[in-house]
């Protein structure tokens, strides 16, 4: 990528923000002139981030996925339309939007990559790096998911513990990855 790509990017996608997943490995690969783009960023009025994920790097992927998904949320928070990018926009892209539409935002893997696949449809997210992601956060909040669940079966939510223990799943992960700190209800 190079700064007049940026020019590109904003006219083709009205962004006020990009999130760069690239590791410096790709930017010394490729020659990439970070501050280049970032300052050409902030001449257009659009607010550069960055969180390095390692390319073909399934353990970097899944220990880096929840920071990725907070700095996707935080510049959606702040109102931002945002580019996420990696450097073929293939792996690391997909695989942040794919935590943050079923993490913060509460759709099913199925549902997430098929909506990613309406806008790009070469995607290819680095599952195992999910799964085990997901995997860890299940595993550092087990006992958060479990007070959560329970206090819905008690007060008969759904009637259904499997449903009611997806449930706390979902909102005490979202919670955990927007940095809010979970409570029983």
């Amino acid at each position: 990528m190079a700064a007049v790509d940026v020019d590109r990017i904003r006219a083709g996608t009205r962004a006020s923000a990009m999130l760069s997943l690239q590791h410096d490995a790709c930017l010394a690969e490729f020659s990439i002139d970070l501050d280049a783009l970032h300052r050409r960023c902030r001449e257009l009025g659009i607010v550069p981030r960055r969180h390095a994920i390692r390319d073909f790097d399934p353990t970097d992927m899944r220990l880096r996925l929840p920071g990725a998904v907070r700095a996707l949320a935080g510049l959606l928070a702040d109102g931002h339309r945002v580019y996420v990018h990696c450097t073929a926009g293939i792996g690391r892209s997909a695989l942040t939007v794919l935590g943050y539409l079923t993490f913060v935002e509460g759709y099913s893997p199925d549902q997430a990559i098929g909506l990613i696949r309406t806008r790009r449809d070469c995607v290819s997210p680095n599952w195992e790096a999910y799964f085990g992601c997901r995997d860890d956060l299940i595993g550092r909040h087990r006992e958060a998911i479990a007070d959560r669940a329970y206090a819905y079966y008690q007060a008969g939510v759904h009637g259904d513990p499997a449903r009611d223990w997806r449930r706390a799943e979902a909102e005490v992960l979202r919670q955990a990855l927007l940095g809010e700190h979970p409570q029983v209800p």
